[in-house]
């Protein structure tokens, strides 16, 4: 996709195997890297997804630790295993009914970038997850995850985990500059990196307060409620802009 640059794919890469990483309220740690590239070796594609792997690795202080490189018959190939820390693993089955659902920040902007020409390309190209907010949540979040996939799937998938259902306001939900108050876009898409958590009304303060050292002010945007559905108050989900596989996977 001509949208990145290779830097921007080595960016990516480390950025978003980091945010799982985090989502479960870990610290990334070491990683291993597997890539498979084609004859001839193109070596200026590799110097820049090497500046961008590179520069990931140290933003967040992960230890590139080894992998493997081989021979592609095809496209190129790239794959990170990143590894971390996780005193206390927050998962996505804990969220109690009562519990206000949050996310960390804006949402919106990498579909924006993607389906806008005039767009600002960096929440796609060069996002920026809160790396080490998981961690300050840990002990407040009894669910979490990221946003990867996009709050129109990925509310469901926590909700199906804790065996419970969530009522989001749609009024609240906070949508980035970029996409321009478009619900669907902040939605729809994924590539948001921002972490999608709950946590009891009491914990209100402990959240902004844990949030304050990571340039986010997070939003509550509904409840956890009995019911095994996740909705929007009054409407129905925005269809998905974007599936891995195509259809309705």
């Amino acid at each position: 996709d001509d949208r990145l640059s290779p830097r921007d794919v080595g960016w990516k890469l480390v950025a978003a195997n980091a945010s799982d990483i985090n989502a479960m309220g870990g610290i990334p740690t070491w990683a291993v890297l597997t890539v498979a590239l084609p004859r001839p070796l193109d070596r200026v594609w590799v110097e820049a997804f090497a500046e961008g792997l590179g520069a990931g690795l140290q933003r967040w202080n992960i230890a590139l630790v080894g992998g493997d490189t081989t021979r592609s018959t095809g496209p190129k190939m790239v794959s990170l295993t990143v590894c971390g820390s996780a005193p206390h693993p927050v998962g996505r089955d804990g969220a109690q009914v009562g519990d206000d659902i949050w996310v960390s920040g804006p949402l919106g902007g990498a579909a924006a970038a993607f389906t806008r020409p005039r767009a600002d390309p960096a929440p796609l190209r060069h996002p920026m997850p809160p790396i080490g907010l998981g961690r300050q949540l840990a002990g407040i979040a009894t669910a979490m995850m990221d946003l990867s996939d996009g709050l129109a799937r990925d509310l469901p998938r926590l909700c199906h985990a804790s065996g419970v259902g969530a009522v989001v306001h749609p009024d609240t939900v906070p949508i980035h500059a970029e996409a321009a108050g478009s619900l669907p876009l902040a939605v729809g898409f994924g590539e948001e990196y921002e972490l999608l958590f709950t946590a009891p009304p009491d914990r209100h303060d402990d959240v902004m307060t844990a949030s304050a050292a990571f340039n986010r002010t997070p939003t509550r945007i509904g409840q956890i409620r009995s019911s095994l559905t996740a909705e929007l108050d009054g409407m129905a989900w925005p269809k998905p802009l974007f599936t891995h596989f195509g259809g309705d996977q």
